[in-house]
């Protein structure tokens, strides 16, 4: 696809910049400062452990203002604020420079595509979780800006996102190791039929792909313009996947119909209520024998106090309404009261992201 113009792409390599400094070198300081403290280094940097929610809430709060003691800490978050931001106040303009390109690409992908890949519900309604929520901090949400996907594909994702040091991904990890980690975590098939709920973009359905060459895969998001560019994506790579816009909660999917569902990265963008109902739709779709896999943010318990600080600051400053409420949620009981069975959680790597909770729906495979 066209790349981004010179001025484009310099603006983003230097957020990707800072980014790495900020996330790498003053977060470093920081940590060493918060588990310096009395009141900290007393936790010390173990797992939080089960505790009660009030009691877990309240323990978060004080870390956080430990935390907010330090000038590092209140640099480093300043500039993790403002990449925030800028990766679209840059990624936007840098985008339209090259707007007649990028639509004639489109179009050339179009034209190939095979339509029957794709369904989008016009009928749709944006559920409250969901609704007019700008995620990330995207203008308009996902569906705010028409040339999203090529703007991550072309900008952020390779200048900034792949440099780790944001959200939940550790200075230096890489988003796109860490997904064919996470789907080589589900149990092994063969598998007729995949359900990927929140697919966003393809990036999971790739490596699903990859995995499981004669699965029927299909994936679920509310987004129409990701699904979109998903779509013509999937067709340019010869993924033969089905993309099709839902809720979550409400898939309309059959019964008894999916060997095996995964969710990545998409309970910590649900309250309460919702994640509860998509746990129940889960496994309903859900064959008998079929297996389930969610990786997303740890849950605190399964945070260290510094982990439950990064992920705390999320929900106010990076236009995640609903992480330290996730965090604070027991998705395996929720998932335990749903029917699953054999329901087991473990943090991936060394820190509590990704998080991995896998579980069986009862019955002959």
């Amino acid at each position: 696809m066209t790349p981004l113009r010179q001025t484009g792409r310099a603006g983003l390599e230097f957020l990707g910049s800072l980014q790495s400094y900020a996330s790498r070198g003053l977060r470093a300081k920081a940590r060493d400062e918060f588990y310096a403290t009395p009141e900290m280094a007393e936790l010390g940097d173990e797992p939080l452990g089960p505790r009660p929610t009030d009691e877990m809430r309240s323990l978060i709060a004080r870390a956080r203002d430990v935390a907010e003691r330090s000038h590092h800490w209140r640099y480093e978050r300043f500039y993790q604020r403002f990449v925030a931001e800028n990766v679209y106040e840059r990624g936007i303009p840098a985008t339209e420079d090259q707007r007649e390109p990028i639509e004639q690409m489109l179009t050339v992908l179009a034209e190939g595509a095979n339509e029957k890949a794709l369904t989008l519900d016009p009928d749709l309604r944006e559920p409250g979780y969901f609704e007019q929520v700008e995620w990330h901090l995207m203008p308009g949400g996902w569906d705010g800006y028409d040339l999203s996907g090529p703007m991550f594909m072309l900008g952020i994702g390779p200048m900034i996102f792949s440099r780790g040091g944001y959200a939940a991904v550790a200075p230096g990890e890489d988003i796109a190791e860490q997904r064919r980690q996470v789907v080589a975590e589900l149990q092994p098939g063969p598998y007729r039929r995949i359900l990927d709920v929140g697919c966003g973009g393809i990036s999971t359905i790739a490596v699903l792909r990859s995995a499981f060459p004669e699965a029927e895969i299909t994936g679920i998001d509310l987004s129409a313009n990701t699904l979109r560019f998903a779509h013509l994506m999937a067709e340019k790579l010869g993924l033969n996947v089905h993309l099709k816009q839902a809720d979550l909660t409400h898939t309309k999917e059959p019964d008894n119909h999916y060997d095996a569902v995964t969710a990545y990265a998409v309970f910590h963008e649900m309250d309460d209520p919702s994640a509860a109902r998509a746990v129940a739709e889960l496994f309903r779709v859900l064959a008998p024998g079929g297996s389930l896999l969610i990786s997303d943010p740890g849950p605190a318990r399964g945070c260290t106090p510094w982990e439950a600080v990064l992920y705390d600051w999320e929900t106010e400053n990076r236009e995640e309404p609903w992480f330290t409420d996730a965090m604070l949620r027991d998705l395996p009981e929720l998932l335990d009261r749903a029917g699953f069975v054999e329901i087991r959680e473990y943090p991936l790597g060394t820190g509590a992201y990704p998080w991995i909770i896998r579980a069986c729906k009862p019955g002959a495979a």
